[in-house]
């Protein structure tokens, strides 16, 4: 009997290297965290949104395209984007300071912007990990 079990796990586990799908690591799928603080001039409220966007590149452009937007209506909440699959993606925050913003083209010249960046720098982030980001009005898109 215990014979027959092995065997059955041997031809088990030989069929699974043979039909089973292998899902590379740089497309697993993972949900990407982002608590967002505005610190410049005005509020944060239903009015006045803080733009959340993921990107495959650090530095956006005007002809860039988002991998995912969310807004936030109270400093300091989180939004998640889920079932991120880009490895790694760099986040971007937009304040919509004269509440004419909507994230579908590039932003108003002279709306403040962010990202999750150390000295300037933006860091890369991958699925599963949860950031903060703070911004103020400092750097605005030009």
């Amino acid at each position: 009997m215990r014979m027959l079990l092995g065997m059955a796990v041997a031809i088990s586990v030989l069929s699974l290297g043979t039909n089973a799908a292998v899902v590379p690591l740089s497309l697993q799928a993972g949900d990407i965290s982002v608590a967002a603080s505005y610190k410049g001039k005005g509020p944060v409220d239903d009015k006045h949104k803080i733009l959340v966007f993921l990107f495959d590149h650090p530095t956006p452009t005007a002809g860039s395209e988002p991998l995912g937007l969310q807004t936030i209506s109270k400093n300091g909440d989180v939004v998640t984007f889920k079932g991120v699959t880009v490895n790694p993606v760099y986040v971007t925050m937009v304040y919509d300071e004269k509440s004419n913003y909507d994230g579908q083209s590039p932003p108003p010249v002279g709306a403040p912007i962010g990202s999750y960046a150390k000295g300037g720098k933006a860091i890369p982030v991958k699925p599963g990990e949860k950031v903060k980001a703070t911004f103020d009005d400092s750097v605005r898109w030009k």
